[in-house]
């Protein structure tokens, strides 16, 4: 899989992570402290020494170039951690002199023995998304830590030798190591103080969890909390505007609904831009984005076809894609099982990813690899942390090989678009039924025995 597709999954879950985590949590408190990147003493110079020679304590003040990929220790305060919350919960950057920002890998979390205030952050030095080949620019950088949406100041790093061109940000001052434990801000529990009164929560919620924040967004969340809030919207009837109800079409457009002048009038007037085309769908999403008030289903679901993906090049009528995207939005806050069934059967993906023409005697593995790398499982065996799995040779383990594509293959053969006249109420006479589930076609489905995802370590195979 690739790490744009990693990187979509990561956003789904974090969407489904968020509204979980919210609930689950006893949160008494659930405003956020902006994270302190701690500097000199006497100057914004990063306060940090070598992984290796690290022994747990704070180290003495000294102005050190580090070298490029070599992990490092910095410092950070000013945070109030919920239990288990770790390592992953942080982002850390640098921008060059050029202007280039880099996210670097976070590798551990630990408090200061005896200063638990003080947290050490061990990061390695090295572009962890992979943007620029020739990573930063060396001499001084700009280093920042992010944590639940917020950012920390930024402090001065020098990677491979000490000075250039880079200035500090203005108004930037040190931020030395506190000496005790900063004071918390209580607020009491009464209606005006109910949910995230800091801004930049606010502000990271509504960024992932709807289209964008709105005062009325942000003033009903400070009203009523974020529970509330999710309850709301896992409860709010979708869509606020109206899906865009049109027939299902002939694949090649008649005379009067082709745009062409020289034909026969157009019946309606707009007919070929409503009917053909991606326009009516994608105005009614953006309507929906931009107006609707279920905002966070919305979101999940376009973030569900940031993985399930089909073309509107290939699925040419917007009459096609609503009915995909109308699978997306009711499975939204459901199962992935659910999902995985009513998306195999959409005849958009169908068309899209040519199962719905794979017979036995000429099967197609387009849809059988895609659900397996894009949708699911990816190329590479996982830790429960997420990294990569690897023999003792230290190679990466592959989750299936051709053997297992060309077995799921055989179990998408037969299924193609529904035309039985009882089972497919929008069966329409000239036109591909793009808006029912696709039917089974038993002559044309391969019988024979399948085992599927059979791996090391497996409980069971299915045949």
């Amino acid at each position: 899989m690739s790490s744009r597709s990693q990187s979509i999954v990561l956003s789904v879950f974090v969407l489904i992570l968020l509204a979980l985590s919210v609930i689950a949590q006893e949160d008494p408190n659930p405003d956020s402290p902006v994270p302190i990147l701690i500097s000199h003493s006497k100057s914004t110079r990063t306060l940090a020494i070598s992984a290796r020679s690290w022994r747990g304590n704070l180290p003495k003040e000294r102005i050190t170039a580090f070298p490029y990929r070599s992990e490092v220790v910095i410092f950070v305060t000013n945070l109030d951690l919920m239990k288990d919350e770790g390592a992953n919960a942080f982002r850390v950057y640098i921008q060059d002199a050029n202007g280039k920002e880099f996210r670097l890998p976070v590798i551990d979390l630990r408090p200061i023995v005896g200063k638990e205030w003080i947290y050490a952050l061990i990061v390695q030095l090295s572009d962890e998304l992979g943007h620029w080949e020739e990573g930063p620019q060396r001499g001084d950088v700009l280093m920042r830590v992010s944590w639940r949406g917020l950012t920390s100041n930024r402090t001065r790093f020098s990677i491979d030798y000490i000075g250039g061109p880079i200035e500090d940000d203005p108004g930037a001052v040190p931020t030395p190591a506190p000496i005790e434990p900063p004071k918390k801000l209580q607020y009491p529990n009464t209606q005006e103080y109910v949910g995230y009164r800091w801004s930049g929560d606010r502000l990271r919620l509504l960024e992932q969890a709807t289209f964008g924040p709105t005062k009325a967004l942000d003033a009903r969340i400070r009203r009523i909390g974020i529970r509330t809030w999710l309850e709301e919207q896992f409860n709010a009837p979708y869509p606020t505007i109206p899906y865009p109800n049109l027939p299902l079409m002939p694949s090649t457009p008649p005379a009067n609904c082709n745009g062409n002048p020289n034909d026969v009038p157009d019946d309606p007037p707009d007919c070929y831009r409503q009917r053909y085309g991606m326009y009516s769908a994608q105005k009614w999403f953006y309507q929906e984005a931009f107006y609707g008030e279920a905002q966070l289903r919305h979101r999940v679901a376009w973030a569900l076809s940031q993985i399930w993906v089909i073309s509107g090049t290939d699925i040419q009528q917007s009459s096609h894609m609503i009915a995909y995207f109308q699978v997306l939005a009711r499975n939204a806050f459901g199962n992935w099982r659910q999902l995985m069934y009513e998306m195999t059967l959409n005849p958009g993906m169908g068309e899209y990813l040519d199962m719905a023409r794979s017979t036995k005697n000429n099967p197609n593995e387009n849809y059988a690899r895609e659900i397996l790398q894009l949708f699911n499982v990816g190329l590479f065996m996982l830790n429960p942390d997420g990294t990569y799995q690897r023999d003792a040779q230290g190679n990466l383990i592959p989750t299936y090989d051709q053997n297992v594509v060309n077995n799921f293959t055989k179990v998408f053969t037969g299924w193609s678009f529904c035309e039985d006249t009882a089972l497919c109420p929008n069966r329409t006479a000239g036109a591909i039924n793009f808006k029912d589930p696709m039917l089974l076609r038993p002559q044309n489905h391969d019988l024979t025995a399948k085992t599927l995802l059979s791996y090391p370590g497996s409980s069971s195979t299915m045949n």
